[in-house]
């Protein structure tokens, strides 16, 4: 008696085909947490998981060939004819996962982010810097300073205006400040800049390891390029200037440089409210 076929195939290949699937998805998962395990403190994460998803993709690829060609046993010249007829409607209809499997390639190879980056995409509804924390083939994983998880399609990365603040080594800030009524605008605008020439976070104020990655970024060919070669200090020196003057108030601009954009409120908050607490002691009451 003959065993019973599904599609034409032996059950038995059938259920030694599914074996084989579930053995090789359980070796990739193992194969890749022991590559990131093994190389993670050694490369760091972004080279480690690199090679991790390397080892996994492989695995993946000999188990399922292996499982296909010898646990079925399929003739590969009508396979090779059945998945060309396969491809072309999956084509049709997974256009986007192709088109985000294709960007997830050109991001890897193009380097525009990495892992631990932080990034700003301009066209995503929650515009705000986060850091990356996984890239994979069709996505990648943001975590804003705020605890919340995004994913978004690589498709997106490569459509959309994305700024790195990780790569570009500091950002600038834009500070409004109402210049307190009838109080003296230049005593008031030394009292901001001696509150901005005190605050650690404050470039050219950092120190330590801050100061020798401001100076590591300052030192990267393309940042030279954009600045003109010139890799000076004071070109972050705080600024205070007079922004608006209308017939009801004067608006002042606070102008600051920082490294750490995750930390922008938190910075802003320190500055605003040691501005604050000085103009109370010198008897200065803002707008």
């Amino acid at each position: 008696m003959a065993n019973p076929t599904i599609f034409g195939i032996d059950i038995y290949d059938v259920l030694f085909f599914i074996g084989i699937l579930i053995l090789t998805m359980a070796l990739a998962r193992g194969t890749y947490a022991l590559v990131r395990r093994g190389l993670d403190l050694r490369t760091g994460k972004k080279i480690s998981k690199i090679f991790a998803n390397l080892a996994q993709y492989v695995i993946l690829f000999l188990g399922v060939g292996y499982g296909v060609f010898y646990g079925l046993r399929l003739d590969t010249a009508a396979l090779a004819a059945s998945m060309g007829l396969l491809g072309i409607a999956i084509a049709f209809s997974s256009q986007q996962i192709i088109q985000n499997f294709v960007a997830g390639i050109m991001v890897a190879v193009q380097r525009r982010i990495q892992m631990e980056d932080w990034i700003e995409i301009t066209d995503v509804a929650s515009n705000r810097a986060a850091r990356v924390v996984d890239i994979s083939l069709t996505k990648t994983t943001l975590r804003d300073p705020g605890g919340r998880i995004t994913i978004v399609p690589n498709s997106i990365l490569i459509s959309s205006r994305v700024i790195n603040y990780t790569q570009s080594g500091f950002v600038r800030i834009d500070i409004p400040f109402p210049l307190p009524i009838d109080a003296d605008r230049k005593l008031v605008m030394e009292l901001i800049l001696q509150v901005l020439e005190d605050h650690e976070k404050v470039l050219p104020n950092v120190q330590g390891e801050e100061r020798s990655a401001l100076q590591t970024a300052l030192g990267i060919l393309k940042l030279k390029q954009l600045l003109g070669n010139r890799i000076d200090m004071d070109q972050f020196i705080p600024q205070v200037f007079v922004s608006e003057v209308t017939t009801l108030r004067t608006m002042l601009s606070i102008r600051i440089w920082i490294r750490e954009i995750q930390l922008r409120e938190n910075i802003i908050s320190e500055i605003l409210n040691e501005v604050l607490d000085r103009l109370d002691k010198a008897g200065l009451k803002p707008n």
